[in-house]
């Protein structure tokens, strides 16, 4: 019976980790799949980027943009949020967005990338 307990505890304490270790990377994904995009856009053009699979939705990381905005809402009531922002969290929080624009196929990095290939 305690040699199941365990089994069960360790097996949770995985799944845990891996849940956790998964929502920790959505961010990465977001950056990953921009610059995916973007790469794709700058050797084959914009079709091509538009077809790549990506692996995490835009409203997915615009959640993961909301979670970062949510640590300063009592600060920034009427504000933009990155004027209230750590400067760590003000670099994630304009890479994310200008990952959101390339997934969506515009922003300036993508429109670059198409025009000047």
């Amino acid at each position: 019976m305690k040699n199941l307990t365990l089994k069960g505890l360790f097996i949770a304490a995985i799944a845990t980790t891996s849940m956790s270790l998964q929502a920790a990377d959505t961010y990465q994904l977001c950056i990953e799949d921009a610059t995916n995009v973007i790469d794709v856009a700058v050797k084959k053009g914009s079709d091509a980027a538009q077809a790549v699979e990506q692996k995490v939705d835009v409203a997915t990381c615009m959640s993961e943009l909301s979670k970062i905005e949510a640590k300063y809402a009592d600060k920034s009531a009427g504000l933009n949020p990155s004027s209230v922002m750590t400067p760590a969290d003000r670099a994630k929080w304009a890479a994310l967005f200008d990952a959101v624009d390339a997934k969506q196929y515009k922003g300036v990095r993508y429109l670059q990338a198409v025009y000047y290939r």
